[in-house]
Protein backbone atom coordinates (compact mmCIF):
# COMPACT_ATOMS: atom_id res chain seq x y z
CA UNK A 1 0.00 0.00 0.00
CA UNK A 2 1.87 3.37 -0.94
CA UNK A 3 0.57 6.38 0.73
CA UNK A 4 0.88 9.64 -1.43
CA UNK A 5 1.51 12.80 0.12
CA UNK A 6 -0.28 15.95 -1.05
CA UNK A 7 0.61 19.53 -0.14
CA UNK A 8 -2.82 21.09 1.02
CA UNK A 9 -2.41 24.94 2.08
CA UNK A 10 -4.22 25.29 5.91
CA UNK A 11 -7.93 26.37 4.49
CA UNK A 12 -8.41 23.18 1.95
CA UNK A 13 -6.80 21.23 4.94
CA UNK A 14 -9.78 22.48 7.68
CA UNK A 15 -12.55 21.92 4.88
CA UNK A 16 -10.87 18.52 4.12
CA UNK A 17 -11.16 17.60 7.36
CA UNK A 18 -14.05 18.91 8.44
CA UNK A 19 -15.88 17.19 5.41
CA UNK A 20 -14.02 14.00 6.68
CA UNK A 21 -15.24 14.21 10.00
CA UNK A 22 -18.92 14.81 9.07
CA UNK A 23 -18.85 11.81 6.83
CA UNK A 24 -17.20 10.25 9.89
CA UNK A 25 -19.83 11.44 12.32
CA UNK A 26 -22.56 10.13 10.25
CA UNK A 27 -21.26 6.62 9.97
CA UNK A 28 -19.30 6.37 13.44
CA UNK A 29 -23.07 5.37 15.65
CA UNK A 30 -21.51 1.56 15.42
CA UNK A 31 -22.61 -0.91 18.05
CA UNK A 32 -19.68 -3.06 17.93
CA UNK A 33 -21.25 -6.70 18.28
CA UNK A 34 -20.23 -9.24 15.93
CA UNK A 35 -16.87 -8.90 13.88
CA UNK A 36 -18.09 -6.90 10.40
CA UNK A 37 -18.93 -4.14 13.02
CA UNK A 38 -15.59 -4.89 14.58
CA UNK A 39 -14.02 -4.04 11.25
CA UNK A 40 -16.14 -1.32 10.46
CA UNK A 41 -15.20 0.35 14.10
CA UNK A 42 -11.86 0.08 13.39
CA UNK A 43 -11.62 1.48 9.33
CA UNK A 44 -13.76 4.52 11.13
CA UNK A 45 -10.82 4.39 13.70
CA UNK A 46 -8.32 4.53 10.93
CA UNK A 47 -10.53 7.65 9.34
CA UNK A 48 -10.34 9.69 12.73
CA UNK A 49 -6.38 9.00 13.07
CA UNK A 50 -6.02 10.21 9.53
CA UNK A 51 -8.24 13.56 10.10
CA UNK A 52 -6.31 13.67 13.33
CA UNK A 53 -3.17 13.61 11.89
CA UNK A 54 -3.70 16.43 8.35
CA UNK A 55 -5.50 18.62 11.54
CA UNK A 56 -2.48 18.11 13.62
CA UNK A 57 0.23 18.77 10.73
CA UNK A 58 -1.62 22.07 9.53
CA UNK A 59 -1.77 23.45 13.05
CA UNK A 60 1.67 22.51 13.61
CA UNK A 61 2.73 24.47 10.72
CA UNK A 62 1.00 27.28 11.79
CA UNK A 63 2.04 27.26 15.57
CA UNK A 64 5.70 25.99 15.61
CA UNK A 65 6.88 29.00 13.44
CA UNK A 66 4.84 31.00 15.99
CA UNK A 67 6.32 29.22 19.07
CA UNK A 68 9.72 29.87 17.39
CA UNK A 69 8.96 33.64 16.81
CA UNK A 70 8.17 33.95 20.37
CA UNK A 71 10.89 31.79 21.89
CA UNK A 72 13.28 34.41 19.73
CA UNK A 73 11.66 37.46 20.85
CA UNK A 74 12.16 36.33 24.57
CA UNK A 75 15.30 35.67 24.04
CA UNK A 76 16.47 38.64 22.65
CA UNK A 77 14.72 40.46 25.57
CA UNK A 78 15.95 38.19 28.52
CA UNK A 79 19.22 40.17 28.94
CA UNK A 80 18.09 43.42 29.41
CA UNK A 81 15.21 42.00 31.73
CA UNK A 82 17.34 40.69 33.88
CA UNK A 83 19.81 43.38 33.88
CA UNK A 84 16.80 45.51 34.80
CA UNK A 85 15.07 43.18 37.25
CA UNK A 86 18.17 43.12 39.33
CA UNK A 87 18.37 46.89 39.49
CA UNK A 88 14.99 46.89 40.81
CA UNK A 89 15.87 44.33 43.40
CA UNK A 90 18.61 46.53 44.45
CA UNK A 91 16.85 49.79 44.72
CA UNK A 92 13.86 48.01 46.05
CA UNK A 93 15.97 46.88 49.16
CA UNK A 94 17.71 49.80 49.55
CA UNK A 95 14.20 51.62 49.84
CA UNK A 96 13.35 49.34 52.17
CA UNK A 97 15.89 49.54 54.49
CA UNK A 98 15.82 53.26 54.51
CA UNK A 99 11.60 52.81 55.47
CA UNK A 100 12.51 50.34 58.21
CA UNK A 101 15.28 52.97 59.46
CA UNK A 102 12.77 55.54 59.44
CA UNK A 103 10.17 53.34 61.29
CA UNK A 104 12.96 52.66 64.06
CA UNK A 105 13.31 56.49 64.28
CA UNK A 106 9.57 56.90 64.48
CA UNK A 107 9.20 54.74 67.26
CA UNK A 108 12.29 56.21 68.97
CA UNK A 109 10.80 59.60 68.62
CA UNK A 110 7.23 58.68 69.19
CA UNK A 111 8.92 57.50 72.73
CA UNK A 112 10.61 60.97 73.64
CA UNK A 113 7.75 62.89 72.70
CA UNK A 114 5.67 60.41 75.39
CA UNK A 115 7.95 61.76 78.07
CA UNK A 116 8.10 64.94 77.00
CA UNK A 117 4.35 64.95 77.31
CA UNK A 118 4.32 62.81 80.62
CA UNK A 119 7.48 65.93 82.10
CA UNK A 120 4.51 68.99 80.91
CA UNK A 121 4.69 69.75 77.65
CA UNK A 122 1.89 70.32 75.44
CA UNK A 123 1.10 67.65 72.13
CA UNK A 124 2.28 70.02 69.79
CA UNK A 125 5.45 70.93 70.51
CA UNK A 126 5.97 67.15 71.68
CA UNK A 127 5.34 65.47 68.53
CA UNK A 128 6.90 68.08 66.20
CA UNK A 129 9.43 65.85 65.61
CA UNK A 130 7.17 62.31 64.91
CA UNK A 131 5.55 64.82 62.34
CA UNK A 132 8.69 65.39 60.61
CA UNK A 133 9.22 61.74 60.38
CA UNK A 134 5.89 60.58 59.15
CA UNK A 135 5.47 62.95 56.31
CA UNK A 136 9.01 61.09 54.94
CA UNK A 137 7.85 57.42 55.66
CA UNK A 138 4.49 58.53 54.00
CA UNK A 139 6.46 59.65 50.91
CA UNK A 140 7.76 56.35 50.10
CA UNK A 141 5.16 54.00 48.14
CA UNK A 142 4.35 50.72 50.35
CA UNK A 143 1.62 48.32 50.71
CA UNK A 144 1.34 45.14 52.68
CA UNK A 145 0.92 41.80 51.28
CA UNK A 146 0.61 38.66 52.24
CA UNK A 147 3.26 35.91 51.92
CA UNK A 148 3.36 32.30 52.54
CA UNK A 149 6.30 30.92 54.70
CA UNK A 150 6.36 26.93 55.68
CA UNK A 151 7.73 26.55 59.02
CA UNK A 152 7.40 23.45 59.95
CA UNK A 153 6.36 21.29 56.36
CA UNK A 154 5.75 17.92 58.73
CA UNK A 155 2.91 19.89 60.39
CA UNK A 156 0.90 20.56 57.08
CA UNK A 157 -1.95 18.91 57.10
CA UNK A 158 -2.96 16.19 54.57
CA UNK A 159 -5.34 18.07 52.57
CA UNK A 160 -2.99 20.38 51.71
CA UNK A 161 -0.26 18.32 50.23
CA UNK A 162 -0.48 17.20 46.47
CA UNK A 163 1.60 13.67 45.39
CA UNK A 164 3.72 14.14 42.77
CA UNK A 165 2.34 11.12 40.65
CA UNK A 166 4.91 10.87 38.03
CA UNK A 167 8.15 10.71 40.43
CA UNK A 168 5.54 8.01 42.32
CA UNK A 169 5.02 5.83 38.77
CA UNK A 170 8.55 6.52 38.11
CA UNK A 171 9.45 4.63 41.48
CA UNK A 172 6.79 1.84 41.41
CA UNK A 173 8.13 1.23 37.25
CA UNK A 174 11.92 0.68 39.10
CA UNK A 175 10.46 -1.57 41.70
CA UNK A 176 10.45 0.68 44.86
CA UNK A 177 7.63 0.46 47.08
CA UNK A 178 5.06 3.75 47.70
CA UNK A 179 2.80 3.21 50.21
CA UNK A 180 -0.33 3.90 49.35
CA UNK A 181 0.04 3.36 45.80
CA UNK A 182 -0.11 0.22 43.48
CA UNK A 183 0.65 0.10 39.19
CA UNK A 184 -2.36 -0.90 37.68
CA UNK A 185 -3.12 -1.84 34.44
CA UNK A 186 -5.72 -1.10 32.39
CA UNK A 187 -6.46 -2.31 28.62
CA UNK A 188 -6.94 0.48 26.41
CA UNK A 189 -7.81 0.93 22.37
CA UNK A 190 -4.61 1.72 20.23
CA UNK A 191 -5.71 3.36 17.14
CA UNK A 192 -3.31 2.01 13.98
Amino acid sequence: MTKTIIELNTQEAIKIAEEKAMTLADNSRIKVNSQPTLDQAKTSLAQVKEIKKIVQEKKDSVVKPLNEALKNTRALFKPIEDKVDVIETYLKGEVLRYNTKLLQEQRKREEEAQAKIEAGATFEEATKSVERIEKKIDAIPTRKIKRLKIIDASKIERQFLVPDEQAIKEALLAGIKVSGCELVEEEIIVNR
